[in-house]
């Protein structure tokens, strides 16, 4: 069952702003992403939401919530909604979870691995040839579900 991005969006903002945890749009953006990339990766190949990411300087981001927050900087947002749509009941504790562990990391951190080598953002980007580029969700469930090997 997939929600809207910008649902899944204005949850992470509202959330974080009633733990007195906002997130800076930056972060917002990362942990999206990585909600996505780890939902994939848990539920083989399902996604949260079926919105693409595009291929920006500093990672992957949503457009629509990028324009959404973008007044605000690199300052937290600090806002609730009161009509919040709350992620499905079957997912709903893997993204309460997962809002909890990434806001804590350095949004650099988490940049810096979005940017790994091969990774669906660097692949999509290509050295600034894709600059605003859709990374397509299929390139984010194979990156997601491909098996490990270790030598």
């Amino acid at each position: 069952m997939c929600m809207k991005a910008m649902d899944l969006a204005h949850y992470v903002v509202d959330k974080c702003s009633r733990d007195n945890k906002p997130v800076s749009n930056l972060q917002l953006q990362k942990i999206l992403y990585f909600l996505q990339y780890i939902y994939c990766r848990t539920s083989n190949g399902h996604l949260i939401f079926r919105e693409t990411f595009e291929a920006w300087p500093y990672g992957p981001v949503l457009r629509k919530a990028y324009r959404e927050y973008s007044g605000y900087g690199g300052r937290p947002i600090n806002k609730t909604y009161d009509d919040v749509t709350l992620p499905p009941s079957n997912i709903k504790d893997f993204v309460d979870a997962g809002i909890e562990m990434l806001r804590e990391k350095a949004p650099w951190d988490l940049v810096k691995i979005s940017h790994a080598p091969g990774s669906p953002w660097d692949a999509v980007y290509d050295n600034r040839r894709g600059f605003a580029r859709t990374i397509p969700n299929e390139l984010v469930v194979k990156a997601a579900t491909a098996k490990v090997h270790n030598g």
